[in-house]
């Protein structure tokens, strides 16, 4: 009995070698989607028949909002101020990264002190002194909405600038301002290193 069962089986692998060796070779090709990989290619100012409005992109549809995007919903400066506070913790690293993207992006018009008076002002206009007394009386929100929406000359940074960097960019200015206007505070620390 297992004798012929492995004979039949030797018979059948036998019979299927040979069916694959045939010269024939029509064979039907089975595309999936054919539309998905043969579509025309789309030209990006020239029409397209295939939507209904002749355009070759679609749109989003109106309040689409992108993904892992939170959208900046605050209108002013002012309810900036209210609302928002920094979440970095004023350490030596925020500090640093602070400092980074600042001579990145800011310090060509503001300078590297923050006088506004950086390489690029000469020919443009001149921006504000990030130590003139309303920067210092602004709060960290109220910096956050300006990088973000930009105001006056400056325009918005939301893109160029993520938000956590932003928040980096504002502990970096404090530190420039506090620099340049020190407290009592200070001007004591810096005499006992002194004289230490």
């Amino acid at each position: 009995m297992i004798g012929n069962l492995t004979k039949n089986i030797f018979a059948f692998g036998v019979i299927c070698l040979l069916a694959s060796c045939s010269k024939t070779t029509e064979k039907t090709v089975i595309q999936y989607m054919p539309h998905m990989a043969n579509t025309p290619i789309l030209k990006a100012q020239r029409g397209y028949d295939g939507l209904g409005n002749g355009a070759s992109v679609m749109m989003p549809p109106e309040n689409a909002i992108a993904r892992n995007h939170k959208p900046y919903r605050i209108e002013s400066p002012e309810e900036a101020d209210r609302v928002l506070k920094n979440p970095l913790a004023y350490t030596e690293s925020n500090l640093e990264r602070g400092r980074k993207i600042y001579n990145i992006y800011c310090m060509v018009c503001h300078g590297d002190r923050g006088h506004g008076d950086g390489p690029v002002v000469n020919p443009f206009p001149i921006p504000k002194s990030l130590q003139s007394e309303d920067m210092l009386r602004w709060g960290d929100g109220h910096l956050f909405h300006v990088i973000t929406k930009g105001q006056g000359v400056m325009p918005a940074y939301a893109q160029q600038v993520q938000p956590e960097d932003r928040w980096a960019v504002i502990l970096y200015v404090r530190a420039l301002q506090r620099a340049d206007h020190p407290t009592q505070d200070d001007v004591r620390e810096l005499k006992k290193k002194i004289t230490n």
